[in-house]
């Protein structure tokens, strides 16, 4: 039996990501799987860079010059459509024509992630809150949804058709939801996504963006996870839970029977070992240059910002979400770190690849993450503060030589040239508020 035989969809949406974690692919007829599956299948190797306008970056590593990088299938990750008939999504690697790992491949990347811990004798793991926003058109402008926010059960009711087909498009994808609400401004939600290993969570975060999109699309809506759509509204973020576990994954390295942690409402059975303590001090001790990935926008830094309840400073508390990190209070085997400087924009696999490695570091390190706050960090004048433009924290990126080792001097390279790039482009644009601020004023 050859591993076509497996598939039995009529079509595959083959699909891989560029730097920016935008997904691009092939349809494939069914004649054509077996063959994708040997050979994979060529694309010009500097679509891989193209900027979000889109274009090709200037001083491009890849130009026309050069030849095909090919996307190879994991047939592991065959994710069925359930708005597409006898059709699946099925991710892949980038690899050379000669089968080495293509070096702007952001999947391979964290694979390699992932192997080291597993090579260090643990399992990582990594669950997902997604928040998203969707529009509708009036006139010529989109504007939220609904005006529904904050959990509100009538959110639920507005939106039930197309939650059904959400939670259907998931499980058929094999993914687990573990629920769905309204978040906090006007049409806007969020959908949590059980945790599990690293690179398929990363796939889910694609499939989710992809699937929102489309479906809201046969609805007449639009779906953004852009960080921050509206001016003076809170914003799309997509925070991290992050747990290591031991080899065989049957226990939770960061849970501890010490009571170690007080909790704003009083201490709590249990706490946080050394190893969950140092794998969170390595992600503290890296965010300036971790929010280059995890903050990968110009509009990312409209959601860094006070009052948003999205982090300013580099601290961590327990169940404190003024804080970069919290330690949520389901303690004991549900032990977690959840980082929370992550927006919607992200590439997953860079982004969960960066943040695995900034903690393994303070593993290796034992670094610690000094005391937690239980205080609201926003007001405190203590903790170093994140970056506050696209361009600062690419320049932290640039010299983090940790990072740059996990995920390679050449992406990290080709990484930072886009995001040069995009952050230019930015500055040739006046926008409204630049506009009102100060068109009569001078």
């Amino acid at each position: 039996m050859t591993p076509s035989d497996d598939i039995d969809h009529s079509s595959l949406r083959l699909v891989w990501t560029d730097l920016h974690g935008t997904a691009r692919g092939t349809l494939l007829p069914a004649t054509q799987v077996e063959t994708a599956i040997d050979e994979g299948v060529g694309f010009a190797s500097g679509v891989s860079e193209l900027t979000l306008e889109p274009s090709f970056v200037a001083d491009a590593r890849y130009g026309p010059e050069h030849g095909n990088m090919v996307t190879v299938a994991d047939l592991d990750s065959v994710a069925p459509l359930s708005w597409r008939e006898d059709e699946a999504i099925v991710f892949s690697n980038l690899k050379t024509p000669t089968g080495d790992r293509f070096n702007l491949c952001s999947r391979s990347v964290l694979q390699e992630v992932v192997s080291t811990f597993k090579t260090a004798g643990y399992t990582p793991r990594i669950g997902i809150e997604l928040e998203f926003s969707l529009l509708c058109s009036e006139g010529e402008s989109l504007v939220p949804y609904n005006n529904r926010s904050s959990y509100d059960l009538e959110a639920l009711d507005q939106a039930a058709e197309l939650i059904d087909e959400w939670d259907t498009a998931l499980t058929t994808a094999g993914y687990e939801p573990l629920g769905i609400h309204a978040e906090s401004q006007p049409g806007q939600f969020e959908l949590n996504i059980r945790y599990d290993d690293p690179v398929t969570i990363a796939d889910s975060v694609v499939f989710c963006r992809h699937m929102l999109k489309s479906l809201a699309r046969r609805h007449g809506l639009k779906a953004t996870m852009m960080p921050c759509p509206y001016t003076d509204e809170d914003a799309n973020g997509l925070h991290f839970h992050l747990s290591l576990w031991n080899k065989n994954s049957s226990e939770n390295q960061f849970a501890s029977d010490d009571r170690t942690l007080e909790f704003p409402e009083g201490r709590r059975d249990s706490g946080l070992t050394d190893e969950a303590r140092h794998f969170l001090g390595g992600i503290l001790d890296h965010s300036m240059a971790l929010t280059a990935v995890c903050a990968p926008t110009v509009n990312s830094y409209k959601r860094l910002v006070p009052g948003r309840w999205a982090p300013i400073n580099i601290a961590w508390g327990p169940d404190n979400r003024s804080t970069a990190i919290r330690i949520p209070p389901e303690l004991g085997a549900g032990t977690r770190i959840e980082y929370r400087i992550p927006d919607s924009a992200v590439n997953p696999y860079l982004a969960f690849a960066a943040t695995f490695a900034a903690g393994l570091d303070g593993l290796c390190n034992k670094t610690e993450p000094g005391p937690p706050t239980l205080a609201n960090a926003y007001e405190e004048e203590d903790h170093n503060h994140l970056p506050r433009t696209l361009w600062t924290a690419i320049d932290n990126l640039e010299s983090n030589t940790v990072l740059r080792d996990a995920l390679g001097a050449t992406l990290v390279d080709e990484f930072v040239k886009l995001k040069r790039d995009e952050f230019n482009r930015s500055q040739e644009s006046v926008s409204v508020w630049e506009q009102t601020e100060y068109l009569d004023s001078f």
